[in-house]
């Protein structure tokens, strides 16, 4: 079992440098959203590389065409900030391999905000801790996880400029898919700022209330005021507590009156 890297870019020449870059030391499929349709196949020193140009725009879109077409049953989600380590594909081919069932596997990347592990363990993956989770930890066995893909109208270049990785992992909660975090570190985040990240303000607050909203809609309210509590020295000297709660109000009550209102 060979595990096959999902690398999303925008408007990139050269595509190719990144199999160094990132130490993909595997076979890769790199999705390119540079405004025309074209396919291509090289090979690196430690495996295939697949391109995929693409005249989409919007980084779900991306990654579920990856998904898509990615020529391995197992996959790992990646972004062009990372760096993998040199054992990092030997540890993912491993958990696979030693748990047949599993269809996420959930890996540890250093990054910024997050220097350990949100698990000590090995662990079956609760809401909470789902929330701590961004894109490229993400391994997924296509077989078990069939149909489900990520919402494109969350993620960066979509309406809702985040979530994504968090609603994908909640739908597959709700589907009864095994979801189990693997405490092994398999990359480290390169500086860098963020494609969407702007700060703190109002649209930021709008969007993660709409993301919260399709995550579990019963849960809301307390998903919503963890967050602002938990997270309020971040966001005090942007934002008070009672705009941020608004625009988290709002953008769910926006998304229930574009999707569920008659």
């Amino acid at each position: 079992m060979k595990t096959e890297v999902l690398l999303s870019v925008m408007d990139k020449e050269d595509t190719l440098h990144y199999t160094d870059m990132l130490n993909i030391r595997t076979d890769a499929l790199i999705v390119n959203q540079c405004g025309v349709r074209n396919t291509y196949q090289t090979s690196s020193r430690y495996g295939k590389i697949y391109v995929r140009e693409s005249d989409e725009r919007g980084l779900s879109k991306s990654r579920n065409e990856a998904l898509d077409n990615a020529h391995s049953d197992t996959v790992i989600f990646s972004d062009n900030d990372i760096k993998y380590e040199n054992d990092a594909f030997i540890k993912i081919d491993s958990a696979f391999a030693a748990d047949p069932e599993a269809a996420v596997l959930v890996f540890f990347i250093e990054r910024p905000e997050r220097k350990t592990p949100v698990y000590p363990g090995e662990s079956i993956m609760d809401k909470i801790h789902m929330m701590k989770i961004f894109s490229p930890e993400i391994a997924l066995r296509r077989s078990l996880i069939k149909d489900l893909r990520l919402n494109e109208e969350f993620g960066a270049g979509a309406k809702y400029s985040m979530g994504e990785e968090n609603i994908f992992l909640f739908e597959a909660k709700r589907r009864g898919l095994k979801i189990k975090y693997i405490p092994e570190k398999i990359a480290t985040m390169l500086p860098g700022g963020s494609s969407w990240f702007k700060g703190y303000d109002e649209d930021f607050f709008f969007n993660r209330g709409a993301g919260y909203y399709v995550m579990d809609k019963k849960m809301w309210y307390p998903l919503a005021w963890q967050f602002i509590l938990r997270k309020r020295k971040l966001y005090s000297s942007e934002i008070s507590m009672s705009d941020a709660y608004k625009s988290m109000l709002e953008g769910r009550r926006e998304y229930i009156r574009t999707h569920e209102e008659k």
